[in-house]
């Protein structure tokens, strides 16, 4: 901890993981974003520079999971005939020229990956929106929670990771980003990003904040 203004606040990495007041956020891990078969790929975005990214996210949130970490997915929907787009928000799904109809309800792209599991006490969250909190319950869920501080991974970089991050610091909760388990097919606009996070936010490997909960569970029990 530090004191700044005479407020303490978390400042160490095994602080701002802490599971008894840290949650994971994962960020729209969906088929439609992150397979080969996907509607990205199918409309030309290089979704197979994102595989080992996406391996690592898979294997961090179990391993979250199995630490007792609570874990929350974020799930990007479309629904039929365009019912939560506007016009403007349908000329930005289609600037790049791809479709608007990605991961529709009840269809393959919109299911998480293979390996990653919902569990018993985690909670799905959907949302229309690149920002997990517009238009959601997310912030509720992590008030009553007690949640101080969130780990986020996820798809894609540039967009709904940026704009759930941002959104996340702005709703006042601590932010670490897993600088290896975040994706997007442009590779440009990825380093950006991260560029972005390492400027204002911790930006740590998932090995690294694997083992910063494992010392903050070791250090609640002392």
């Amino acid at each position: 901890m530090k004191t700044i203004m005479g407020r303490e606040v978390l400042d160490t990495l095994d602080e701002l993981v802490d599971p008894r007041w840290t949650a994971v956020i994962v960020v729209d891990v969906q088929n439609d974003f992150c397979h080969v078969d996907g509607h990205f790929a199918k409309f030309g975005k290089d979704v197979a520079r994102m595989a080992p990214a996406v391996k690592k996210m898979v294997d961090f949130v179990t391993k979250a999971q199995a630490l007792g970490m609570r874990t929350i997915f974020l799930r990007q929907a479309s629904l039929p005939d365009a019912r939560m787009d506007s016009p403007a928000w349908l000329r930005f799904k289609t600037r790049d020229g791809k479709a608007p109809d990605y991961t529709k309800p009840g269809t393959w792209g919109y299911e998480f990956v293979d390996g990653l599991t919902v569990q018993k006490g985690d909670w799905v969250v959907e949302k229309f929106r690149p920002d997990g909190f517009v238009g959601t319950n997310l912030d509720h869920i992590l008030r009553t929670q007690g949640i101080q501080s969130v780990i986020i991974l996820g798809t894609v970089t540039e967009g709904c990771v940026e704009s759930t991050v941002r959104s996340a610091s702005y709703h006042d909760y601590y932010v670490v980003v897993l600088e290896d388990a975040v994706a997007t097919p442009n590779a440009l606009l990825h380093e950006g990003s991260l560029n972005f996070f390492r400027a204002r936010y911790p930006i740590f490997t998932c090995d690294a904040v694997l083992a910063a909960i494992q010392t903050a569970k070791q250090k609640a029990l002392t």
